[in-house]
């Protein structure tokens, strides 16, 4: 069984833990909904559908409905980029029915706010913003796909809202667990309420796919529960996450309220963070802000039983359909398979994944990489960017400082195989 910080981690650089493989499930037809041929497609393509009501809706109707709510959530899977088109899509039309407006990004921790506040003020280049707001450290995913959304901000002088918190209170609170965290290293960030059962059900089932999957020591499966340490610092990282986010939108909303604007936030998180009105939600209403919408995209890979549990909640106010395309997903990146950390002196390898091509090139934990590919290392950021430019079949040599040797690994990329695609994670 891996180590719990390794999983943390790892769910970090996913963007959250609820964006496991989607797997097919036995199609069902809501009323008025038809299915393609293969029987998988609940909500036809360019289709707005209630699940609660199981009913269609139009998108005039559903405009109406959004236009008294302070916070709109809009999820996404955030390797998929029609979902990405789709916020961006939903952005321009809230922003038409309400120009006051915020838009927060989960992308984007805290202590960043200067670097977004900048962009928006037009003071630095596309390239200057995604260096000095970490993405490639931070984010990593395509900034293709929330470009647009960037330069929508500036253009029409929309704040941009940091909603995330750093990685170091995030192994904190996977090491420790939320309570053994000490005030002074919580950022700010206050007691989240406690995960209901519904979410707690949900979360039990992604980590029973990670850290759980081995079962107990006898190989059987086992059902995780808060009495599991490992499972409780698991969900309390989730909290984690959900309680920062809610804060900060809050926070943006009441600062704008004392202003005298009756500004609508939209934020723009990973679709794990507001399913079924769990996380932010859930935190947004301890809050005291009870007053918001959750929309989602639905595609053709999501369980149509996932529209409503059997409990009868929803999986979101309204969801919009889209259709499977040959370029559903975003094109494979190089992976080197180690968790890195940027360094006074270079940038230190935390550990390695197993069967990784990191391991194969003989890297090891506690490595300090200083080079690659010729090119000096100081950041985390600059490493993965290198790694991002490396085509398959192709090496990376790279300058490794190991007990205080200098040494020269070569890491050995394999070449893309036709049928390979990323799987929504």
């Amino acid at each position: 069984m891996k180590p719990f910080a390794s999983l943390a981690v790892a769910a970090l650089t996913a963007g959250c833990v609820a964006h496991a493989t989607p797997t097919a499930s036995a199609p069902i037809t809501p009323h008025g909904l038809d299915q393609d041929a293969r029987g998988t497609a609940c909500v036809a393509a360019g289709t707005w559908y209630d699940p609660a009501q199981e009913t269609i809706v139009s998108p005039a109707a559903l405009m109406d409905r959004l236009r008294n709510r302070d916070v709109v959530l809009l999820g996404e899977t955030h390797v998929i980029a029609d979902h990405h088109r789709w916020q961006m899509q939903m952005v321009a039309q809230l922003y038409a029915q309400r120009p006051d407006m915020i838009l927060g990004f989960e992308a984007f921790p805290r202590r960043v706010q200067d670097t977004l506040d900048r962009w928006v003020a037009g003071e630095l280049s596309e390239a200057e913003f995604l260096k000095q707001s970490d993405w490639e450290t931070v984010w990593k995913y395509d900034a293709q796909f929330y470009l647009p959304m960037f330069h929508f901000a500036r253009l029409n002088k929309i704040p941009m809202v940091a909603l995330n918190v750093d990685r170091a209170l995030i192994r904190e609170v996977s090491e420790k667990g939320w309570t053994n965290v000490p005030t002074a290293h919580r950022r700010g960030v206050g007691d989240p309420a406690p995960a209901t059962a519904g979410y707690l059900d949900m979360l039990g089932a992604v980590y029973g796919r990670h850290d759980n999957a081995e079962g107990d020591k006898n190989g059987a499966p086992k059902a995780p529960g808060l009495d599991d340490p490992m499972f409780s610092n698991f969900v309390d990282v989730q909290l984690t996450w959900d309680r920062a986010m809610a804060e900060a939108a809050a926070t943006a909303l009441n600062a704008a309220r004392t202003g005298g604007r009756d500004p609508r936030l939209i934020a723009i998180v990973g679709r794990g963070h507001m399913d079924h009105f769990y996380g932010i939600p859930e935190q947004l209403k301890a809050l005291g802000e009870t007053n918001f919408a959750v929309l989602t995209p639905w595609d053709q890979l999501r369980q149509c039983a996932d529209l409503v549990k059997p409990d009868g909640t929803a999986a979101a106010d309204a969801v919009f359909g889209l259709a499977e395309t040959k370029d559903t997903f975003a094109p494979e990146k190089p992976k080197l398979g180690v968790f890195i950390e940027s360094t006074d002196d270079g940038v230190r390898v935390g550990d390695v994944v197993e069967g990784s091509i990191a391991e194969a090139a003989g890297l090891k934990k506690g490595d300090l990489i200083v080079r690659a590919a010729g090119t000096p290392i100081t950041r985390s950021g600059q490493l993965v960017t290198i790694i991002k430019s490396i085509s398959p079949g192709t090496w990376l040599p790279l300058n490794v400082k190991r007990n205080g040797e200098d040494m020269e690994i070569v890491a050995r990329f394999p070449a893309a195989k036709p049928q390979d695609k990323v799987h929504g994670k």
